[in-house]
């Protein structure tokens, strides 16, 4: 059976010093429209990763670069965050805190009529990346390594992305996750009053002990 994307979740990671001005904008932006907006957010990321990700090309969808989608993981407790975490990305050690999962679904991202992209593995990586456009597509992904807290040595595979063309609409996020009660009040209080309010859960499981 296809996998049904209404229930395929995508969790895009961000600093929560970053939420306030993404509800304010009412969407999530690319690196390359952020850059071309001169906005430059608290970033969790490597900076050669997205070097690569500026000229690595996506087939399929106008030969566009990665930089120009908005990144979304299948999974929370990415690889991506257990770096940040580690301090490898230059933030603090535990930094992972700060850090918000923002989710909505494949399907939300493909009803936006946007082009977009179903990736083997990250985006960012040095090998070679399969990009796909159809939702048949999504059980190219190995699920059982996606759902696993372990991946020695698929970090990269673990890491497979849902790429959505310029922008993502605020209104299309369905929930939070974040690390602790102390962040979920931070968030509902920059989102006390907003047009869409979705619901903000603590779920340490989410992340590293």
């Amino acid at each position: 059976m296809a996998r049904d994307p209404a229930k395929t979740h995508i969790y895009h990671i961000t600093d929560v010093a970053n939420l306030a001005a993404i509800v304010a904008a009412g969407r999530l932006l690319s690196d390359a429209n952020l850059i071309a907006a001169e906005i430059k957010p608290a970033s969790v990321a490597f900076s050669h990763i997205k070097d690569r990700r500026r000229s690595k090309r996506i087939p399929g969808a106008g030969n566009r670069t990665v930089h120009e989608f908005v990144p979304f993981y299948y999974c929370p407790r990415s690889p991506m965050l257990l770096t940040i975490n580690s301090g490898n990305t230059g933030k603090p050690l535990g930094y992972q805190s700060r850090i918000v999962h923002l989710v909505s679904t494949v399907a939300r991202g493909i009803a936006l009529g946007r082009a977009w992209a179903i990736t083997s593995m990250n985006a960012g990586t040095d090998y070679l990346t399969d990009f796909y456009h159809h939702t048949d597509d999504l059980e190219r992904i190995d699920w059982e390594l996606i759902a696993s807290d372990s991946w020695p040595r698929r970090a990269t595979e673990k890491s497979a992305e849902f790429l959505v063309a310029d922008e993502f609409p605020w209104d299309q996020v369905i929930y939070i996750g974040c690390h602790n009660e102390a962040v979920r009040g931070e968030i509902e209080q920059i989102l006390a009053g907003t047009a869409h309010s979705p619901k903000v859960v603590a779920r340490p499981d989410w992340y590293y002990s």
